[in-house]
């Protein structure tokens, strides 16, 4: 149902190409419209005219306000989540902290750790590591060691804020 209304929420040129011929028909001087042939138009035709240039130029108003409104929405949604990210980042407990720091003051910005290890699981859950493939090896007690990455928006703040780690430290 929703894709069928997709094409109706994207400003097309027929939709401007409507409301210019219309509204050029409605609001050119006489003179014009008689050299065009067109200033004898039947009463009905006018109306039909109208119509279409009101009704264009309200979905046209009417894409552009929402399409705005999204953008703002979605900005601020971003905005919001990437503060809530900085916060659950500096309530980590000290170990997990130290699991980040080593990973990003890495050369290849990659670490092993064991799979079942609450650390391990707890930054995996809020999006701090990730695994960029399923290849692990068996630890010593046979504990699934696995290689984890920073996450996208982890990487970015630090590649904006190279300072974020020792403010983490500070903090250990």
């Amino acid at each position: 149902m929703e894709k069928s209304f997709d094409s109706f929420k994207k400003l097309t040129p027929a939709l401007f190409a409507v409301s210019i011929m219309s509204g050029l028909l409605l609001f050119l001087p006489e003179s014009v419209l008689g050299e065009m042939g067109l200033n004898s138009l039947p009463l009905l035709w006018r109306r039909i005219i109208g119509l279409s240039f009101l009704l264009s130029i309200a979905l046209i108003t009417t894409i552009a306000i929402s399409s705005g409104y999204s953008a703002m929405k979605s900005n601020l949604n971003a905005k919001k989540a990437k503060a809530l990210y900085i916060k659950k980042l500096k309530d980590l407990s000290p170990a997990q902290k130290n699991i980040l720091a080593t990973l990003l003051r890495s050369d290849n910005k990659a670490i092993s750790l064991d799979k079942n290890s609450g650390d391990t699981v707890y930054l995996e859950n809020n999006a701090f590591i990730y695994m960029p493939q399923q290849a692990f090896t068996l630890g010593w007690d046979n504990e699934i060691v696995l290689t984890y990455v920073p996450h996208p928006l982890l990487l970015e703040l630090y590649n904006k804020n190279p300072t974020l780690l020792d403010e983490l430290e500070k903090k250990i």
